[in-house]
């Protein structure tokens, strides 16, 4: 097992690589996210007429899926559950547990992590105690846990319902600081690993929905501190127990390695099992079985009941389904459970639960009206695309779209104007959504590509594909969130920099000065001057990935012996975590130092090539960098991340300069190259 302080590093990369990822899309490499898009063209199976969800027809169904070339060539291994009222239609594995030995899937034995589907359990014992009258939803969390200091100063409670319902307000959801005094021991205690990720509440808890790590930390913690027991005592007795869960676990011990399948990176090489951090970690720890999930999923389906026993009443079961957070009429969030790719629902309600972890990727749904349900789990990162298409596949086949009405609804110009602007994803900021307003609709571009949105309601459209988009207005009407693509948060609309006095309109480097600007990438919006023609150092530098991943300063000791006590030592420290910054051979950093422009290309490369899985791309250079630079800069001039600086010759030879000090703007086009690169693909 990895020791802690590796798994820190670990826990910084997936915080990243969901943060990045999207932004990268337009790379010559296959990358991933928390949100990956399904494969290009979605699996059609065809039927005659609306088939009869039976195990037979969901067998034949699911194996002609697993048959096509498509999907059996980015597989290592999967595991499909379906269910039906209290009967399991389908509980096996396709492709292998382990490549190397060719070991099957046991869907009785085998254990996969189940990632953030731990939310759903975590939720699940939450709501035995609220049944039980012991926690209030209306109740202020910190009166359940008066140990986690929460600043919040903005004059209303963070409640129970807001954990349950991710809409905290919270600054940072994505918790990642493991306390300095752990590092070397076995055990991250979650009172210990919540007290150094305590949050500051930035918006009015229940304005707005972004996805929730730390929410769902702190459930397990109150679940903890209410019933008096472990968390991962109370889930065994009262849920896993009772749901005859019999592998099914939080805690890792040398039973679970034995029994885990496989995960696999994006290049199909196999990922050493890694601990969870912090030990017990109730958003997203547990591992399980296929049966375990089949009877968790029963219980769900059936009002609470599995069997003879029951988890909680039809109608704690009922509240706990029902849509709690919406987005201009879309749903997004139940108790525990959200409402992910509307675009395939085809007019069913639907909730599930999402989860990625290294190796592991997973999407559990359930349709309550129909009393169906489902979980697929594949073991690789390079398989991410098909649980996404094979829900879609499913939902298709068995629940086709009907005929929609035709919508008459419409928007005039004034009212289209509105919309336009750039958004920002509240929990990953480097997540950016571009709207402009065109005859009839608005134009979008983002990490999936363009798209048209027709109005359908005063703030909700639907772009081509019949993926709905929302719009939220402030207390003053003024539009301010949107909901669309970046399905794990809302964004918020991007008021206007202002503007600098050394950044005139005409500067060829103004448009991306002011872009980034409007992000907050540098950490200097009270500033008046940007000083476009300074060299930037190298803190500054790496400070801005920290910012736009969206990660949470890391206040622990620095890596580095010359940046204790600098200001960007946080920030410079959890891109350290991420294998993207190397210092000198004495352990410094030189954090004054202006950074080269090829050792700002071997920071960006790392950055893409060890959190996300690029791969090299080659360019044509008439000025050669160093030889440990020479990859990272054709990477950089290859992707067309650099601006009027970097010149290129009749050759078709570049020079990028990359002994040169960078300079200011020139931080700035690269930062804005790596956004828009989505935006313009």
């Amino acid at each position: 097992m990895k020791s802690n302080k590796q798994s820190k590093s670990r826990t910084i990369c997936i915080l990243a690589a969901s943060a990045l990822s999207a932004s990268l899309l337009a790379y010559p490499a296959d990358m991933y996210a928390d949100t990956a898009k399904p494969t290009t063209g979605q699996t059609v199976i065809q039927h005659m007429g609306t088939p009869l969800l039976s195990a037979k027809e969901v067998k034949a169904f699911t194996d002609a899926y697993f048959a096509k070339p498509e999907v059996s060539d980015m597989l290592a291994g999967a595991l499909v559950v379906i269910v039906k009222d209290d009967k399991v239609l389908l509980n096996t594995g396709y492709g292998y547990a382990d490549l190397e030995t060719k070991k099957k899937i046991d869907p009785d034995r085998t254990l996969f992590r189940m990632a953030s589907i731990s939310k759903s359990i975590t939720a699940t014992a939450m709501m035995q105690l609220v049944e039980e009258g012991k926690i209030d939803l209306k109740q202020d969390i910190t009166t359940y846990m008066p140990d986690i200091k929460i600043v919040n100063n903005t004059g209303k409670p963070v409640t129970v319902e807001h954990l349950l319902t991710h809409t905290t307000g919270f600054d940072y959801t994505d918790s990642n600081l493991v306390p300095p005094q752990l590092l070397q021991n076995d055990e991250v205690p979650l009172a210990d690993f919540l007290r150094v990720n305590a949050p500051t509440v930035v918006r009015s808890p229940g304005e707005v929905y972004r996805y929730d790590n730390l929410a769902s930390s702190m459930q397990g913690y109150i679940v903890e501190k209410v019933s008096g027991h472990p968390f991962e005592e109370y889930v065994k007795t009262h849920i896993f127990d009772t749901l005859q869960m019999k592998h099914a676990a939080f805690r890792m011990d040398n039973d679970i390695i034995t029994n885990l399948a496989t995960g696999y990176n994006i290049h199909r090489e196999p990922i050493k099992p890694y601990p969870n951090i912090p030990t017990i970690a109730p958003e997203g720890g547990m591992f399980a079985t296929g049966t375990d999930m089949a009877n968790f999923i029963t219980a769900h389906l059936n009002n609470g009941q599995f069997g003879s026993s029951r988890i909680l009443k039809e109608e704690t079961m009922r509240l706990m389904h029902q849509t709690h957070v919406d987005a201009a009429g879309i749903p997004l969030m139940s108790y525990g459970f959200e409402s992910f790719l509307h675009s395939s629902h085809n007019g069913q309600t639907v909730i599930g639960k999402g989860g990625d972890l290294n190796g592991y990727h997973s999407w559990l749904w359930l349709l309550p009206d129909q009393n169906v349900g489902g979980m697929i789990v594949v073991n690789s990162d390079a398989s991410i695309p098909i649980r996404e298409d094979f829900f879609t596949a499913f939902m298709n086949y068995f629940y086709p779209k009907k005929q929609e009405q035709k919508n008459n609804f419409s928007l005039n110009q004034e009212q289209l104007n509105s919309f336009e602007g750039f958004y920002r994803s509240l929990r990953t900021p480097i997540i950016t959504t571009q709207v402009k307003a065109i005859p009839g609709g608005l134009s979008v571009l983002d990490a999936q590509g363009e798209h048209k949105l027709t109005p359908v309601g005063p703030l909700l459209f639907v772009d081509e594909k019949g993926t709905p988009a929302a719009f939220k207005q402030d207390d003053t009407g003024e539009i301010a969130y949107m909901y669309y693509t970046a399905i794990d948060s809302m964004s918020e609309k991007l008021a206007e920099p202002s503007a600098y006095n050394d950044v005139a309109e005409e500067n060829p480097y103004a448009k991306d000065i002011y872009f980034i600007s409007s992000l907050k990438a540098f950490g200097d919006q009270e500033s008046s001057t940007f000083r476009p023609d300074e060299p930037i150092t190298r803190a500054e530098f790496v400070s801005v990935i920290s910012r736009l991943a969206g990660i949470k300063p890391n206040s622990n000791v620095s890596t580095f012996n010359d940046l204790q006590g600098h200001p960007l030592a946080s920030y410079v420290q959890n891109v350290v975590d991420m294998g993207a910054v190397t210092g000198t051979p004495t352990q410094n950093f030189e954090p004054d130092r202006p950074i080269t422009r090829q050792e700002a290309a071997a920071i960006i490369w790392r950055t893409a090539h060890n959190v996300l899985g690029a791969e090299a791309v080659q360019a044509k250079l008439s000025s050669q960098p160093a030889v440990w630079a020479d990859e990272a800069v054709q990477f950089m001039v290859g992707a067309g991340l650099h601006g009027p600086d970097v010149t290129i010759d009749a050759n078709g030879a570049a020079d990028y300069r990359p002994s040169d000090k960078l300079l200011r703007k020139e931080a700035a086009v690269i930062y804005a190259k790596l956004i828009q690169q989505s935006l313009v693909r």
